[in-house]
């Protein structure tokens, strides 16, 4: 019979890292099941949330807003416009760039993303008190300094 440590005798920092850990793989299988009943990606949602909130830009734009590179940046547009999510357009004033825009497809899902969003805080941060919160958020923080800034996507 395999030998299970008691509890108590594991290092904060070890059931600290674990439960980030589980939050992690269970908000990743969440969101996984939820965009894929819409037909997207996580990538490819977040592409439609960075032109929700930041307006039409060049895939150049858009590559470094996501952290990855312009060549996979390329495929998740080409894969949206093809589903109707985005459209390309020739920018206004740069006759060598192309701009990205959400379609009325794409702006109706990021606008529901961005419902969700806000539900989903409520729903999982709505009762806890303030300062839990603000903690919770400068551990975080913390954490994420200590892991840096994440490599960029490599090409698909």
């Amino acid at each position: 019979m395999p030998h299970v440590p008691d509890v108590a005798q594991i290092p904060p920092s070890v059931v600290a890292f674990d439960r980030v850990f589980e939050l992690a793989a269970r908000l990743g299988d969440l969101m996984e099941r939820d965009l894929s009943a819409c037909g997207l990606s996580t990538a490819r949602a977040e592409v439609l949330f960075v032109l929700h909130q930041r307006g039409p830009m060049v895939q150049r734009e858009l590559s470094q807003a996501l952290r990855c590179t312009p060549r996979y940046v390329t495929g998740l547009i080409d894969a949206l416009e093809a589903q109707g999510w985005v459209a390309r357009s020739p920018h206004p004033t740069d006759r060598r760039a192309t701009l990205v825009t959400l379609t009325e497809r794409g702006t109706a899902a990021a606008a529901r993303m961005h419902t969700e969003r806000q539900e989903g805080a409520g729903a999982l941060f709505g009762d806890v008190p303030a300062d839990d919160l603000k903690t919770f958020v400068a551990v975080i923080d913390q954490v994420l300094d200590r892991l840096g800034r994440p490599a960029p996507k490599p090409a698909p």
